[in-house]
């Protein structure tokens, strides 16, 4: 599942479920940039140990359990230290923060399960200690505080900043928590052609602008989908059901659950553009286009 792949000078990735980024300090210290779930922490354990490396730090670029599931693991395992930014830390640290976020209160308990969230009770370094090896730089748009990594080879890890072309195509909906930051940070990956960059969960390229190209589009097809719906006045349910109905996606609590969150995102967005309006009638919040 896991192969360590050389990308420039002292900089490599692993591929997996979720890409992850190998800094090699010297001969035996590394860093990890995110690792998998909690599961595939042995698997990535003993790939580390095939060649002999010690472990020193992971950089985790934002909370989410596919990108810290295994930190816990690890830090046992290896006494490493844990480094994010100071908002990350924070749902690090509290298993309920992300997912009572994105439910608005406390969670149902259908919603919680172990990839929504994790919880870890020991020390996360803050941005400060980072290596000078790593450079952060802010990716807003899929969660709170999420960062990417230049390493001093000028490789960019650029954590859930863009989707691939299947998934959108399948899913339609992503989880965005700030949309205007997401396509931000989507048109700065246009500034890195002909770097390279490694996404998550797409393949590693020097040249995004195509895939940059059709998030955005997606975001401005869905922009209008919702624009269109509220040219009579309607309010979260209805929205929310006729927007599963309109991508004809399969409903689950945890597909509810983040397509909502996203929808009043997208919401969000278009009432800051002044293209929707708010009121209220019968004790409901409603939505109108301008």
């Amino acid at each position: 599942m896991f192969e360590l792949i050389h990308l420039k000078g002292n900089t490599y990735y692993i591929t997996g479920n979720t890409n992850l980024g190998l800094y090699k300090l010297n001969e035996h210290d590394v860093i990890l940039i995110d690792v998998p779930i909690k599961k595939y922490g042995p698997r990535l354990e003993s790939l580390l140990r095939s060649y002999n490396f010690n472990l020193k730090y992971i950089v985790n670029t934002h909370s989410h359990a596919d990108h810290t599931g295994a930190n816990e693991y690890l830090i046992k395992q290896t006494n490493c230290q844990v480094i994010t930014s100071r908002i990350e830390r924070a749902f690090l640290r509290n298993d309920k923060l992300d997912i009572g976020l994105l439910s608005g209160g406390y969670p149902l308990t259908k919603y919680d399960t172990p990839l929504m969230h994790v919880n870890e009770q020991h020390d996360i370094l803050s941005l400060k200690h980072l290596p000078e090896c790593l450079k952060s730089f802010k990716l807003p748009g899929h969660h709170y505080d999420m960062r990417g990594f230049k390493t001093k080879d000028g490789v960019y890890f650029i954590a859930d900043s863009i989707c691939k072309k299947e998934l959108i195509d399948k899913e339609h909906i992503m989880l965005i928590y700030d949309v205007d930051g997401y396509r931000k940070s989507l048109n700065y990956l246009k500034s890195l052609k002909g770097k390279i960059m490694v996404p998550s969960h797409v393949e590693t390229s020097n040249d995004l602008d195509e895939l940059v190209d059709y998030n955005l589009a997606k975001i401005d097809e869905i922009c209008n989908v919702l624009l269109e719906y509220l040219n009579i006045p309607n309010h979260y349910d209805n929205i929310f059901a006729y927007m599963f109905d309109h991508y004809k996606l399969k409903i689950s609590y945890n597909k509810y659950l983040l397509i909502c969150s996203t929808i009043k995102s997208y919401l969000a967005y278009l009432e800051s553009k002044n293209l929707i309006t708010t009121f209220f009638l019968d004790n409901k919040l409603y939505f109108k286009r301008v």
